[in-house]
This record gives structure tokens, sequence and C-alpha cells, in this order.
């Protein structure tokens, strides 16, 4: 084999590994069980770290939208947040409008995919304490 051959062959092995490792790490990283709970139209996004996630050096970014909006909105107070829950109460206040929130991790530089909720609208999905 040539050494230009030898040079191709390392490429190829190396490339996809590389790649796969990549991704690999940023499923892992993924937030897992992304979900709104909801009590008196007091509504909490909640998520459960991804499967990578053992340290405490993980942080998350949370945005919101309600449905037919093209553009998501970051949630200021849950930029960069360490704890697994987020209060959107107030970007949600709206009880017969659909919602949606989404979550992402970044741990040591990488950062995951974003795991959005199913459709959330707090009139259906908020029981009252009487």
């Amino acid at each position: 084999m040539t050494p230009k051959h030898c040079f191709l062959g390392f490429l190829i092995s190396f490339f996809p590994t590389g790649v796969i490792e990549t991704q690999s790490a940023h499923e892992c990283l993924k937030p897992q069980r992304v979900h709104f709970q909801s009590r008196n139209f007091h509504n909490i996004l909640h998520w459960q770290p991804g499967r990578a996630c053992t340290s405490n050096s993980s942080i998350y970014f949370v945005q919101y939208k309600t449905y037919g909006q093209r553009q998501w909105k970051n949630k200021e107070d849950c930029w960069g947040i360490l704890e697994f829950f987020c209060d959107l109460t107030n970007e949600t206040s709206d009880i017969q409008e659909p919602y949606y929130g989404r979550v992402r991790t970044t741990s040591a530089e990488i950062h995951s995919g974003w795991t959005m909720t199913q459709r959330f609208t707090p009139w259906w999905e908020s029981p009252e304490d009487f």
C-alpha cells in the first residue's frame, strides 16, 4: 500500500469514530422526560438529566413558545441553571392557549440537542384545589 493510501485509510477509519462519539455524547446529555406539571395554573417545566449527566457540571437552558409561533423565546431566569425545573407560569398565563417548552444541556463544552414537551394547555391540564 502506498503512503497516500495509508493516510486515506487512516482518515476513513478515524473520521467516522469521532463523529459517532460526538453524536453519542450529544444524545447522552439530552434531557429526558421533559414535561409540564401544573396545579392551580402554576405551570412548572420539569426534566431529568440525560443518561451521561452524572456530574454537577451540567447546566440547562429553557425555551418556550406558543403553539403556532415559529420563534422560541429564552426563559432568562432559566438560562444556564443547575436545577431540573423551571417556573413558566408567567409565560403560560393565557390558560386556553397551547404551549411548548424545551430544554438542552451543556456539559464540558458539549451541547445536547433540545428535548421538547408535548403540547401543553393549562386549562386542560391544571387541576384545582378546592
